[in-house]
């Protein structure tokens, strides 16, 4: 059984691009379960199939990881047998949400400017780049021919527009518009390079002229520990300890 799911519209970020795969493969695990355990029971309700659901979603999950060069803690389970697979399975499903909500949450600060270092722009270092994004306009409406790739340019245009013009915004969200801006405008080779020209001041203008913004430390996160044993003193360590 594998999830046929749909691809087309995923973004180019790895993690934006995880967290709506993971969700299209959770729902269709979901879907095929009560079908699968419905044929596959016997007449006490004793389940008699191979987990194919559950074998397809890891598979799914396995291969978007090893395509996009993810690195996780998540185990290789594919191999175990029905009985181990099954005990092992609900972790795996957890941590791969675990994954997709991360991420949905750190786009969610990216979009709002909120992640990494805070930085700020001058009011004339910021008209500075909006002259660059509009000479950028310029040179892809002259030299890029209509069609979905110019579409997608001007979509990135003004997502970086959007965050020059954000009060305080980061590094990382600065950096990331510039850099897909950057990507989709050099697939057009020499042909924008006065656009890549362009794009290459804006970055010197972020990496010169932007102001650090200081902020507050981070709390280290309190660790539960094990309750201590009151009859013998000690931390008991031998009993399942649920995650």
């Amino acid at each position: 059984m594998v999830l046929q799911l749909r691809l087309d519209d995923l973004s180019e970020s790895s993690e934006e691009a995880f967290t709506l795969y993971e969700q299209r493969a959770r729902e269709a695990y979901e879907e095929q379960i009560q079908n699968d355990r419905q044929y596959h029971s016997d007449h006490n309700s004793n389940y008699e199939g191979s987990f194919a659901p559950e074998r397809s979603y890891v598979t799914a999950i396995l291969a978007f990881l090893d395509e996009y060069s993810i690195v996780s803690n998540i185990e290789d389970i594919s191999e175990l047998d029905n009985k181990e697979f099954y005990k092992e399975f609900e972790l795996f499903k957890s941590k791969a949400e675990y994954m997709s909500t991360r991420f949905s949450l750190r786009k969610n600060r990216l979009d709002k400017g909120s992640l990494g270092t805070a930085i700020t722009l001058e009011q004339s270092y910021k008209s500075k780049v909006g002259s660059h994004l509009e000479k950028i306009r310029k040179i892809i409406n002259q030299e890029v021919s209509k069609g979905a790739k110019k579409d997608k340019i001007f979509e990135k245009i003004s997502a970086l527009q959007s965050e020059v013009d954000r009060d305080m915004t980061t590094i990382d969200a600065a950096f990331g518009r510039i850099l897909d801006l950057s990507r989709v405008i050099g697939t057009f080779g020499d042909n924008v390079k006065p656009a890549v020209d362009q794009l290459d001041r804006i970055k010197k203008i972020f990496w010169d002229e932007s102001d650090k913004v200081d902020t507050l430390p981070k709390p280290d996160r309190p660790k539960a520990l094990p309750k201590a044993d009151t009859k013998t003193g000690s931390n008991n360590l031998d009993d399942e300890i649920p995650f």
